[in-house]
Order: structure tokens, then C-alpha cells, then sequence
């Protein structure tokens, strides 16, 4: 591909990454509304959110061999196809069995979308976490302008005109996705089963899928306790707090996409490990407002750099098979944090910011052991 079809491609890329930040924050956004339309009852926003995390670890799960095998072009467009009708279907349901289909597309679409797109960036350049941090930033572009375009018309605009809106606007980006041109498969012969098994039993895949898994967790875990820690504090207003967060992450990334060209992948991780510890540190000290906020936008900066370097690294180590590599680490990484969050994170509160440090401590000793792999394998 040429550098204009390259670009193409990457736009491509970042409309979808971007496309699935606005439809994860549309769904939290929507659903009080939605609870109070059609009478949910708790089981029921129980099955939800269930349908939705399953839906988005079988789209995590099938991308990859698919992309390797078929290319990206037709896996893409059936993932944006999906997530918009599940999306526009939230408009017009009236009630609680179709509200489940269309939760169910929205997360099998989104966790292609969020797996693919992210392997697509690494084809086109290699395993560059710049690019990867980059198309990283337009999730958190999509998800602050949904929660912006939410919080400006909040109960002036039915959340059925809101939808459909969003649902047009993604209808204009998938026309341009399909005049893209993207890159061929790399296994178009046939799909190696026997090799992509075996990657099951890689070191290297495995320590830095557990690097991931980690990040995942501490990112659920933060969203979900993070409010109710500062208000046990006695803070007011706390929820403005997780938007602090995610706009500090998004713009981390758009710096990380410039700092990529200028330090190694290891040495920006590094660093970004140590913003987020001390921002959990300053989160176990805070007691006002500010300090909140400060601690907060050091854990959204700090939380920027992990998935785009340690995706980058397996794009450059399994280049023939990123996307298997790429769906077996985000995998391992949403089905470890969902269950982890599961089983401990309501037992956490009263230690929340120590339990983080320590994960950040552990990560960053994960990842050492995951370079020394990948350095090992490389000679």
C-alpha cells in the first residue's frame, strides 16, 4: 500500500476506535432512560451489562483469525454494520427481549472493533506504538464528546433523537470505510491452526497478556470505586472525576504519539508506570477537591501508555499472526479484569489505592520479564 492508502486506512482505523468510545459511553448514558421507558428491573440491567461484556469477549475472541486469514476490509465493515444497528435499535425498542439483541451486537461489533483496529494500525505501521497510541486517543475523542453532547442536552433532547443522530453520523463514516482500501490478509493460503494454537503456550504472549490484564483491571476497578472512595472522603461532586480521568488519558495518548519518535517503547512505559503509581499515591492522600482532581488526571495520564507499547511489542514479535496474537492478549485481558473485578472489587474500597499501586508494581515487574522474552527470542 502507498502512503495515501496507508493514511486512508488509519483514518479508517481511528473512525471505528472512535466509533466504539461513543457507543460504550452511549449505553451508560441512555440507560437510566431506558431503565425508566421500558421498566428494567435489577436482573434484568444484570443481564445487560452481562450480554455486553460476553458480546465484546467473543467479538475479542474471533477477530483476530479472521483478520489474519480474510484481511480486514469485510470483518471491519460487518463490525461497524453491527454496532450501528444495535445502536439505532435502542431507539426504537419497546421492549426487554430486543433490547438484549441489540446489546449483544453492540458488544460482538465493539470487540472486533476495539481488537481490529488496533491490529490494523500495527500492519500498516509495523508495530509503531506511536500509531497505536494515536488510534488509541479517538476512543477517548468519541467517549468525551458523547459525554459532552449527553451533559448539553441533558433532558432537552429525547435519548431516541440522540441515538438516531449518532446513528447517521456512523452511517456517513461507514460509507467512507468502505471506499478504503486495506491491507491484504497476510495468511490468505490458509490459516496456520497448528501455529496459532502453540501461540497458547508462548511465554512472551502470556506474561504480556497478564501486563494487560492488570491495566484492564485497574482501569474497571478505578472507574468503579474511584467516585465512592473520594466520597467516603467527604468530597461533593466526585463524579466529575472519572472525566478528568479520561480526557488526561486521551490527551496522554496524542503526546504519546509524539513522544514515540523521540524515546524507546520500554523507557515511555516505564515512565508512565511511575506517573501512575504516584497518581494512586496522591489518590490515597487526597482530601480535597483539587488533589482529587490532580491524582485523577495522573492515573488517566498514567493508564495511556500500556496497551499501545505492549500491543506494539507483540505486533513487531508476531507480524505474520498479529491478530491472533492481539485477540488472544485482549482476551485473556477483558475475561482476567471482569472476573477479578467480580470476585474482589467491592472488597477493595478501604484499600483501593494500595491494591493499585501494587498492581502497578507488578505490572511493571511483568513487563521487564516480558522484554527479557522478547530480547531473548530476537538473538
Amino acid at each position: 500500500m502507498d502512503k495515501k492508502q496507508t493514511f486512508k486506512a488509519f483514518v479508517a482505523a481511528c473512525i471505528g476506535m472512535a466509533f466504539f468510545g461513543v457507543t460504550m459511553v452511549a449505553l451508560g448514558s441512555v440507560l437510566p432512560a431506558l431503565t425508566e421507558k421500558l421498566a428494567l428491573t435489577g436482573p434484568e440491567m444484570a443481564t445487560l451489562a452481562s450480554v455486553l461484556t460476553g458480546g465484546i469477549l467473543i467479538g475479542s475472541l474471533v477477530f483476530g483469525p479472521v483478520c489474519d486469514h480474510y484481511g480486514h476490509k469485510g470483518i471491519f465493515l460487518a463490525s461497524c454494520i453491527a454496532v450501528l444497528l444495535g445502536l439505532f435499535g435502542l431507539s426504537l425498542v419497546g421492549s426487554f427481549t430486543p433490547l438484549v439483541g441489540c446489546y449483544l451486537l453492540i458488544g460482538i461489533g465493539g470487540g472486533v472493533l476495539n481488537g481490529q483496529t488496533n491490529t490494523l494500525a500495527s500492519d500498516l505501521y509495523g508495530g509503531d506504538g506511536g500509531k497505536l497510541s494515536l488510534l488509541g486517543a479517538f476512543y477517548g475523542v468519541g467517549a468525551v464528546c458523547i459525554t459532552f453532547l449527553v451533559y448539553i442536552t441533558d433532558q432537552r433532547v429525547p435519548f431516541e433523537t440522540i441515538i438516531r443522530v449518532l446513528s447517521l453520523v456512523a452511517l456517513l463514516c461507514i460509507v467512507y470505510c468502505f471506499t478504503v482500501s486495506f491491507p491484504e490478509p497476510k495468511q490468505a493460503q490458509s490459516f496456520p491452526i497448528k501455529q496459532a494454537v502453540q501461540m497458547l503456550a508462548q511465554p512472551v504472549l502470556l506474561v504480556m497478556s497478564c501486563v494487560l490484564l492488570l491495566e484492564s483491571s485497574v482501569e474497571t476497578i478505578t472507574n468503579n470505586l474511584s467516585t465512592t472512595y473520594f466520597g467516603q472522603q467527604g468530597l461533593e461532586g466526585v463524579v466529575i472525576l472519572l472525566t478528568v480521568m479520561m480526557v488526561a488519558l486521551t490527551l496522554a495518548r496524542f503526546v504519546l504519539s509524539v513522544l514515540s519518535a523521540r524515546m524507546s517503547q520500554q523507557a515511555i512505559l516505564y515512565t508512565f508506570f511511575a506517573i501512575l503509581f504516584a497518581g494512586f499515591a496522591l489518590v490515597s492522600v487526597a482530601r480535597t477537591m483539587p488533589m482529587a482532581m490532580v491524582a485523577m488526571a495522573l492515573v488517566g495520564i498514567g493508564t495511556a501508555a500500556t496497551y499501545p507499547v505492549v500491543l506494539g511489542r507483540l505486533g513487531a514479535r508476531f507480524k505474520q499472526l498479529s491478530g491472533t496474537a492481539f485477540g488472544i492478549a485482549i482476551t485473556i485481558a477483558l475475561a482476567g479484569s471482569t472476573l477479578l473485578n467480580a470476585l474482589v472489587g467491592g472488597l477493595l474500597l478501604h484499600i483501593y489505592p494500595y491494591v493499585m499501586m501494587a498492581c502497578v508494581a507488578l505490572m511493571a515487574l511483568l513487563f521487564f520479564t516480558g522484554n527479557r522474552l522478547l530480547d531473548g527470542n530476537d538473538k
